[in-house]
């Protein structure tokens, strides 16, 4: 190499220009010493080269050096940044995304073959299918939205990586089963991931139908260092797609709404406004538009726009009000205003935007409804019924004759009262409560009662019925409406103090009786004493039992709260205590079960259901376990319906005879629990089975 001219490895189409600087730099003249070329190889590829040329002696000749870098990689990446900005200037220069797609095309088709074969595919999530929103196919038409399947497209999808296919590459994925064959086949089939934050949108793809036109690893590098390019872009181009499409359907429902809507910068100039305003102010819009309220509206209203649009931008609150003028027609026009900030994406003001609606007609309903209440006002004076309208604090806006005349005062003297000057300390809170409840929009009571205080510091009792005025959407105050139950509460309490004379009296019955009762006890316990006879003692014990479940039901009503009814599982449990103790047995050696559960009895169905429960345990445990160490008496109360009741007395003992017929037995227990059953007008069913049970089902005899 050494010996061959520098000239013969300069690339022809560069060599004019290389020897014409190396003429003119012996000449003398002024030329670049580093500027771009390129060489051949000795196989004759070209490569860019970057030359370094400079003139200088070399044993003492003038000798001409020249330093060459390859610069191949460098204009490469030159290149790709040159379509990468491209790209971006085309997302943001390109009306829609299709001709956003075209611009795409474009370029790559400069990178490598794309001229009649490229497409990007877009993964829809909402639906789950595949779309082709641009497609450009030598061999075959857009296949337009379908569903996921193996195809190549979704092979790079479904693995984010990039994809080279020839036919040998295409066959063994086929082979494997992660591809299948869709379309008509390609020779090249490059496809490059479309990614967004490392998540897959969608595919870019190329490929080649002709023999010799294939693509290499490094196109399939580039491609897919300018698909993340391409997806950020399209990202960008999508979401302002979105933004238009959103603005326009504000812009849209802006201009729907019956109200006036408008939007000022802060210097208080219109910046959009809608139909709507235009005809409030019976002007266009390029009339309105740039201009300030004192341009367009009259100069008192827009005084008050302006001082109200100050007050938005200064303190960062919205504004409600109400405001007036006359149209273009010369009527006049109520409307209520609502205007608020806008603050940009550091919190900055700049502008605010205002809601104006006509409430012209809800003025004149209000007016006509003023005059109503002022006839109803009329009729209710004349009714005789004390009226109270207060604001918000509960002072006295407005009160009538009645009112004053109830608590003893003039008219006059309660213009400056409140509501606190006629209620009662003990029911103030109360009071207080619910009028700022009302006046929040929160839960009150319209209708109650409340103890007031008369001029004179009397008592009077007070029934009120109040509700909220509202002026517009605000609560301003309350109407109430005020009737004197004094008499009624009177006649209550001396009811009341009636029937608690009437309950002490009857707790008093009741404990006297079961006193009583207790007397013929210890009676029946003292005579027992004198007895020798071991039958006429077991006589004068049963009836003593007899005596005690009567008085036990006198002794639960007297200590209970409720003097109807008797809890009877209390009772029962009481009564078995009783009985076994009585007896002397042993709880270890007899157990109890006791099955009750919200059973409570009028004393009409308490004393005889108490007999026969006495009478039924008492059987048992003098009968049913001769002979026994060990044994159980079970009793069961349930409500069976709406009005009746079972009861199971049961024991595991020896059992009844089968051959005795209980309604026909000498036995004063048994005969005497037929009897009580039939009080009841209950029925009665016996089990011998493994001991004896005894089933009755009854009625409560007063309801």
């Amino acid at each position: 190499m050494t010996e061959k001219p520098f000239v013969d490895f300069i690339y022809p189409d560069e060599l004019p220009m290389v020897i014409e600087r190396h003429k003119r730099r012996l000449a003398g003249e002024s030329v670049p010493t580093i500027y771009e070329s390129a060489i051949k190889t000795t196989d004759g590829r070209k490569i860019l080269v970057e030359l370094n040329v400079s003139q200088s002696l070399y044993r003492e000749k003038s000798t001409t050096f020249v330093i060459v870098r390859d610069i191949t990689e460098r204009k490469k990446t030159e290149k790709i940044q040159s379509f990468v900005y491209r790209i971006s200037e085309a997302a943001y220069s390109a009306e829609n995304l299709e001709e956003f797609y075209q611009a795409i095309h474009k370029i790559i088709a400069e990178l490598m073959p794309a001229k009649d074969n490229f497409y990007i595919a877009l993964l829809d999530e909402s639906s789950g299918m595949l779309q082709f929103p641009y497609f450009v196919d030598e061999e075959e038409e857009n296949p337009g939205p379908q569903p996921l399947g193996y195809g190549l497209t979704e092979y790079v999808l479904r693995t984010g990586r990039s994809l080279l296919a020839s036919p040998e590459v295409f066959a063994k994925l086929e082979k494997k089963g992660e591809v299948v064959s869709v379309g008509p086949p390609s020779i090249d089939w490059l496809g490059v991931p479309l990614k967004i934050r490392g998540k897959t949108i969608g595919v870019l793809t190329v490929q080649s139908y002709t023999e010799g036109v294939r693509y290499t690893e490094e196109e399939k590098n580039v491609l897919t260092f300018i698909a993340e390019q391409v997806a950020m872009a399209i990202e960008r181009k999508q979401a302002t797609q979105s933004l238009e499409k959103s603005e326009k359907q504000i812009r849209a429902l802006v201009e729907a709404i019956p109200d006036s809507i408008y939007f000022k910068d802060t210097e208080g100039r219109n910046l959009v406004v809608n139909k709507a305003y235009e005809k409030l102010v019976g002007r266009v819009r390029d009339n309105v538009i740039g201009k300030t309220d004192e341009e367009i509206l009259p100069l008192k209203l827009a005084e008050e726009c302006c001082r109200s649009d100050k007050k938005v931008l200064k303190t960062r609150k919205n504004f409600h009000g109400e405001e007036k003028f006359l149209n273009p027609n010369g009527e006049m026009t109520f409307f209520e205003t609502t205007k608020s900030p806008i603050l940009d994406e550091q919190g900055d003001i700049v502008g605010l935007v205002g809601v104006s609606r006509d409430i012209t007609e809800r003025k004149k309903t209000e007016e006509a409804l003023e005059e109503s209440e002022e006839r109803y006002r009329d009729l209710v004076e004349k009714a005789g019924i004390a009226i109270l309208i207060d604001d918000r604090d509960g002072n006295f806006k407005y009160v009538n004759e009645r009112y004053a005349e109830l608590f003893g005062y003039s008219e006059k003297e309660l213009e400056n009262q409140s509501i606190r000057s006629v209620v009662h300390s003990d029911d103030m809170d109360m009071v207080m409560q619910y009028h700022n409840n009302r006046i929040q929009g929160k839960k009150a009571p319209s209708r109650y009662e409340f103890t007031g205080v008369k001029k004179n510091g009397s008592i009077i009792y007070l029934e009120v019925d109040a509700q909220a005025i509202k002026k517009g959407k605000r609560i301003v105050g309350t109407r109430s409406y005020i009737w004197d139950i004094t008499p009624r509460k009177m006649a209550e309490e001396k009811l009341k103090a009636s029937l608690q004379e009437k309950e002490v009296l009857l707790r008093e019955i009741h404990h006297r009786v079961k006193n009583n009762l207790q007397i013929i006890s210890s009676l029946l316990n003292l005579q027992s004493r004198h007895i020798k006879d071991r039958s006429s003692l077991n006589m004068f014990q049963e009836s003593r039992h007899r005596v005690r479940s009567m008085a036990l039901v006198h002794e639960k009503l007297y200590r209970s709260e409720d003097m109807a009814k008797v809890d009877f599982c209390e009772y029962i449990r009481s009564l078995s205590s009783h009985l076994f103790m009585s007896y002397g047995i042993n709880s270890a050696s007899i157990k109890l079960d006791v099955d009750v559960k919200d059973v409570y009895l009028d004393i009409n169905t308490s004393i005889p259901c108490g007999l026969i429960i006495n009478e039924l345990v008492s059987n048992s445990l003098k009968h049913a376990f001769a002979g026994k160490k060990q044994g159980r008496i079970r009793i069961v109360l349930q409500p069976e319906n709406e009005d009746k009741f079972r009861l199971v007395v049961s024991d595991n003992g020896v059992g009844l005879p089968r051959s005795l017929d209980v309604t026909k037995t000498e036995s004063l227990g048994l005969q005497l629990v037929t009897m009580l059953v039939e009080q009841l007008q209950g029925s009665l069913s016996i089990d011998r089975n493994g001991g004896t049970s005894f089933e009755i089902i009854f009625q409560e005899t007063f309801k």
